[in-house]
């Protein structure tokens, strides 16, 4: 069974096939938590949630690779381009996704009096926010247009690395070393930051979910960008080199498929709202879900809610806090 798989490729087929199931239906999950719930509208959640739609479309580049191996399958180079349109946008937006959370979490704490304006009028914060992760990946599309390979001598087993052809993946991911850089220092001084800063328990506590995926993003990038790299210096032979990026690859799958994992298990709103998509839970309670929404307002010592005689008395008051998310 199987004979005309590649020993070394068969164990990617199950794990990719496994995982990206998993991360199709997780991701999903997070993004319809932010459809159907209104505290989830601020632009640190849409950048969560833009994030996650990233990862579920990255995850999709997956299974043409296991209908290829499976099937006993193979395609041109420009063929696997065009099925991985979609799955390009993924992974490239990704990096500049989390980039931007992380730009996000610096203007809320470094200015929080300008950031709650952001809440307030979110609609031209959030296109600045996505402009760079759109433009990078259009960039790409168009450079893997040029790039792709249509010669039917040059059969392939479609995955994502080979979606983007020759110097247009290796460009892909150089520049995406240096985004993770990048990653890597603004989420270290949004941390120290943090550290000296009476940010609410609500901030922090979303900022701890982002900071653990994040973490194994980085993880995971920082793995994949060495092996890709020094795939191509130790190896000449084409197919050693893709299966030492496609095994790389499984830490960054692994991070696209947690996000719902990651949430559910550290912040307590996702995971009240999670447990009522998936049934774990009847319904939210929707005091609570009106207290913690993203104009600040606090549940009092006894659980009650600020009548709104009170929220409208204390709008200027807490403009000067720091926003919660």
């Amino acid at each position: 069974m199987f004979d005309w798989i590649n020993p070394w490729m068969l164990p990617l087929g199950f794990f990719f096939f496994i995982c990206s199931t998993i991360g199709v239906i997780g991701n999903t999950i997070m993004i319809y938590c932010t459809v159907k719930t209104k505290r989830f509208r601020s632009p640190c959640h849409i950048l969560i949630c833009a994030t996650c739609l990233a990862d579920l479309l990255h995850v999709l580049g997956q299974f043409p690779f296991c209908v290829h191996l499976f099937g006993n399958l193979t395609s041109t180079q420009a063929q696997c381009y065009y099925m991985l349109i979609i799955p390009i946008i993924g992974f490239t937006t990704g990096g500049p996704l989390i980039l931007s959370m992380g730009i996000d979490r610096i203007i809320a704490v470094k200015f929080p009096t300008r950031y709650r304006y952001y809440q307030e009028e979110p609609k031209s914060y959030i296109i600045a926010q996505l402009s760079f992760p759109v433009l990078y990946a259009i960039f790409f599309i168009g450079y893997g247009f040029v790039l792709r390979d249509t010669s039917v001598k040059n059969q392939i087993t479609c995955s994502n690395p080979l979606s983007l052809n020759g110097t247009s993946f290796q460009v892909y991911t150089y520049t995406g070393a240096l985004i993770y850089i990048l990653v890597f220092f603004i989420y270290l001084s949004v941390y120290l930051m943090l550290k000296s800063n009476k940010a609410s328990a609500r901030f922090k506590n979303v900022f701890r979910s982002i900071m653990v995926t994040v973490g194994f993003v980085l993880f995971g990038w920082v793995s994949t960008t060495v092996a890709n790299t020094l795939s191509y210096a130790v190896t000449d032979n084409e197919l050693t080199a893709v299966l030492i990026q496609m095994y790389a690859g499984i830490t960054v799958n692994i991070a696209a498929a947690s996000n719902v994992f990651v949430f559910f298990a550290i912040n307590t709103e996702y995971r009240e709202v999670i447990s009522v998509i998936v049934g774990l839970k009847a319904r939210v309670n929707s005091q609570v879900m009106e207290a913690s929404s993203t104009t600040g307002g606090a549940l009092s010592k006894k659980g009650s809610i600020p009548n709104n005689n009170t929220v409208s008395t204390n709008t200027n008051a807490r403009r000067m806090t720091l926003v919660t998310v």
